[in-house]
């Protein structure tokens, strides 16, 4: 086997280890590079300059999380998502619409709360609404266009919350989205596995 071909299977090798979020990115950044290369400086500044935008978002998710397997107030967290399924989505649909997080800026949150236990169903229902309006979109709306109009768009997101988060409870009743999270975040990371698997009281 040539020099060449060894080279070949160490690297396919070493990318079966790789994740595919950064395989993926490598492809796109690499199709860019070739097709249109002129773009691709602008995009990774692009990209870099949203990472940095969204870093504290990222470290206060980890902070909160750390925090919260450490004092088991996950445990806490988890008891207040409990209840009924219905009240539980129609709730975080409410809350996502009067949160502040943008659409970038929730994910951070969403993972958190996911690895703490929370069921899906309302957690996608607050994943929905948060980004279409928060207290300061509603007041630049209010303020430019209207408040009829900004009452509109808050009752749009809790409709949309509603909607998603209720299709996500369906399709859990269904056997379906059982298990959202990545093998060791949720089940074994960030106190989850104390969520999933309760110690007897």
């Amino acid at each position: 086997m040539t020099e060449i071909a060894l080279t070949l299977r160490r690297v396919a090798r070493s990318g079966k280890s790789l994740d595919r979020v950064w395989i993926s990115v490598g492809a796109i950044l690499l199709a860019i590079g070739i097709f249109v290369p002129h773009q691709l400086g602008p995009s990774i500044g692009f990209a870099i300059d949203q990472l940095l935008s969204v870093a504290p978002f990222l470290m206060a998710s980890v902070v909160i999380a750390a925090w919260a397997g450490a004092t088991g107030a996950d445990s806490l967290i988890a008891r207040a998502f409990t209840g009924q399924p219905v009240a539980m989505v129609l709730m975080a649909s409410a809350f996502g619409a009067l949160s502040p997080f943008c659409s970038c800026g929730v994910i951070p949150l969403i993972a958190a709360l996911l690895s703490m236990g929370v069921p899906l169903a309302p957690v996608m229902a607050f994943w929905l609404a948060s980004p279409v309006i928060d207290p300061g979109m509603f007041a630049l709306t209010a303020g430019t266009i209207g408040m009829d109009f900004a009452i509109g768009k808050t009752i749009a997101a809790i409709g949309i919350g509603l909607m998603g988060g209720f299709a996500t409870l369906w399709l859990s009743r269904m056997g379906f989205l059982t298990d959202p999270l990545r093998d060791g975040v949720g089940n074994g990371g960030c106190g989850g596995a104390k969520m999933r698997a309760p110690k007897p009281p």
